[in-house]
């Protein structure tokens, strides 16, 4: 009788409860073989959060591996592993430890599989593979057109690179060696070839940057010398050295004209081609001076070749009698002085003008 009453107290509580809404878990009775207790439990699967700093790298650069996870027991172990793609065996970089940022540094050119594993206080593993391409190491190329110019010349900086990652962009820096503070000439830019026009007659320095996307720079450098425009000296020195000639033989000094020092300019050049009153074209010498815009009365020209220096061409043109002549024409007013050196040697013109 006692058996069959609490029965029946608990078929009637299960009742009032389900039709009160209430779930219930289990009830004591005196019969364990008629009611069983079912436990509720929440499963919180362990999941691995890992990420990677970048995919892609160039030979030399290294990765972070930032490991994290979530769910399972907690109190979580990180471990990572990689190894090229073309091999079976894995390289471990670190074993199961609290540190959660590994910095992976792979050693060849290649694809490789990046494994980072969490382990949580169970013993739980859940694993997240990365695949990471590594290019070869950023080299720079680049080249210089000169590393020996006049002052007043003009540079080429042909900047290139291969290896890296991405696109390159290029910046060109320079500097007197004497000096500690860099010119920069163009910062980093898509465009590859650089215009340098040092100032000074010194020896310079020139800086070459190459970027690829990652941020990586590699640098190459290079030593210019730049000299003193001598040009410039000789003819100043041919000009003194002519009106002093002509000063010692009461004759009035001759000026410079503009035009006419642009078309003697033009006529150096065409001596190393050409040495001859014939331009290279055939034409006269004097045609030149139309081209330049000089009209004048009367005109006369010098040539000369090999000599070292204004004393020793002047001095040459002076023993010269045809040379002397147009040196010393008393209606000359008129003087364009043309110095060109080419190989090696050196190459003087004089060109005399009558213009009113």
């Amino acid at each position: 009788m006692k058996g069959k009453f609490l029965r029946k107290v608990l078929s009637v509580t299960m009742a009032f409860a389900m039709t009160a809404g209430i779930m219930c878990i289990g009830a004591v009775t005196a019969n364990a073989a008629e009611v069983s207790v079912v436990p509720l439990t929440a499963v919180n699967e362990l999941t691995n959060n890992s990420t990677i700093s970048s995919t892609l790298i160039s030979k030399g650069e290294s990765v972070t591996v930032n490991a994290k996870a979530s769910g399972g027991k907690g109190g979580y172990t990180y471990a990572v592993l990689y190894k090229k793609k073309a091999e079976k065996d894995w390289t471990v970089r670190q074993g199961y430890k609290d540190n959660n940022a590994i910095i992976v540094k792979p050693a060849k050119d290649t694809d490789y599989d990046v494994c980072a594993k969490v382990k949580d206080s169970s013993g739980t593993v859940a694993k997240k593979f990365f695949t990471l391409k590594v290019n070869p190491k950023l080299q720079n190329n680049s080249t210089i057109s000169k590393t020996s110019i006049i002052q007043g010349e003009k540079l080429t900086v042909n900047a290139s690179a291969t290896g890296g990652v991405g696109k390159y962009t290029y910046a060109v820096l320079y500097k007197k060696l004497s000096d500690k503070n860099w010119t920069v000439r163009q910062g980093y830019k898509n465009n590859a070839s650089i215009i340098v026009n040092p100032a000074k007659a010194t020896d310079y320095s020139i800086c070459v940057k190459v970027k690829d996307e990652n941020g990586v720079i590699a640098k190459k450098f290079f030593s210019v010398s730049v000299a003193e425009d001598a040009s410039k000296a000789y003819i100043a020195e041919v000009f003194r050295l002519t009106n002093e000639e002509r000063a010692k033989a009461g004759l009035p000094a001759l000026k410079q004209d503009d035009n006419l020092m642009k078309a003697a300019a033009k006529r150096a050049v065409e001596i190393s081609e050409e040495f001859s009153h014939t331009r290279p074209d055939g034409r006269s010498c004097f045609s030149i001076f139309s081209e330049y815009g000089v009209y004048y009365w009367s005109a006369a020209e010098n040539i000369a070749y090999g000599y070292r220096t204004p004393e020793i061409v002047m001095n040459g043109w002076m023993n010269s009698s045809g040379h002397k002549a147009n040196i010393l024409d008393s209606s000359m007013t008129h003087i364009g002085i043309g110095f060109y050196e080419k190989g090696g040697t050196k190459y003087w013109v004089q060109d005399f003008a009558y213009i009113r």
